[in-house]
C-alpha cells in the first residue's frame, strides 16, 4: 500500500486523492507523462478534478475550459480586464495534469486534492497543528472554490486551505452538500500522512474503548 493509499484509508474517503502536476513548455514531451489524456469539449475545472478522483489521468491546456474564471486563475489565460491575487503567475505553464494519486504515486506534484468531509477537516488540522505547532490559517472565498481556495492559492502561499466551492462545482461537478475540499502543498504531504495515519489510528482505538465500556455500563444497568 503506497503513502496515499494510505492517506485514502486513514481518512476513509470515498474519493482518490488528486495530484495536481503543473508541466512547463520544456516538459510536454517527456514520456512519463504519456499516459495523460488531452480531454475533449469544454467542462469547468472543478469538473476535471471530480473525473481524476475517479480515475482519469487528464491533461488541461488552455482552450479546455468552459468557466474563463477557472482558466485565467489557473494560469493558463491572461486577464483582460479584472486583476486576481490569487492568480499562478508561472512563464511557460502549458499544461495542468490531474490524476487519481494513489494509482501513481511516483510522480512529484505542486499540490494534492481531497474531497473531504467536515470530519477530515478535522484531522487534517490536527496533524498540521501538531506538526508545526501553530494555527492553520485559512483563506476563503478569495473568487471561485476549487481552482482558487485549494489549487492556485496552496500552489503560491505552500499553504494547506480548504474550500466550501462554488456555486458552479455544486451544481456542474455535481459535489455532495456535505463535502468539501482540501488542498495541501506537495513538499508537504509526507509528514502529513504519517501524522494524519497516527491520529485515526489513534482515534479509532479511542472509540473501540468508548463501545467496550459502553457495552459494559449497559450490561450492569440490564442485570
Amino acid at each position: 500500500m503506497n503513502k496515499y493509499e494510505k492517506l485514502k484509508s486513514s481518512l476513509k474517503l470515498e474519493y482518490d486523492p488528486i495530484g495536481v502536476k503543473l508541466l512547463f513548455k520544456n516538459e510536454i514531451h517527456e514520456k512519463n507523462y504519456d499516459k495523460f489524456k488531452e480531454v475533449k469539449g469544454l467542462q469547468r475545472y472543478c469538473e476535471y478534478v471530480k473525473r481524476a478522483s475517479k480515475g482519469e489521468f487528464l491533461r488541461l491546456k488552455r482552450g479546455d475550459f468552459s468557466c474563463v474564471t477557472g482558466e485565467i486563475i489557473l494560469g493558463l489565460k491572461e486577464p483582460e480586464r479584472i486583476k486576481f491575487d490569487s492568480r499562478l503567475n508561472f512563464k511557460g505553464l502549458e499544461n495542468i495534469l490531474l490524476f487519481p494519486i494513489n494509482r501513481h504515486d511516483t510522480m512529484n506534484v505542486d499540490c494534492i486534492l481531497l474531497i473531504v468531509s467536515p470530519r477530515n477537516c478535522m484531522d487534517v488540522t490536527e496533524a498540521y497543528t501538531k506538526l508545526y505547532k501553530k494555527p492553520l490559517i485559512i483563506e476563503l472565498g478569495t473568487h471561485s472554490g476549487v481552482c482558487s481556495d485549494v489549487t492556485a492559492l496552496v500552489i503560491k502561499r505552500q499553504q494547506i486551505n480548504f474550500s466550501f466551492l462554488c456555486a458552479g462545482s455544486r451544481i456542474y461537478a455535481d459535489f455532495e452538500d456535505d463535502l468539501l475540499l482540501c488542498g495541501i502543498p506537495g513538499a508537504m504531504i509526507n509528514e502529513l500522512i504519517n501524522t494524519i495515519e497516527k491520529i485515526t489510528d489513534e482515534r479509532e482505538m479511542d472509540i473501540e474503548l468508548v463501545k467496550q465500556l459502553k457495552s459494559q455500563n449497559d450490561h450492569i444497568r440490564n442485570e
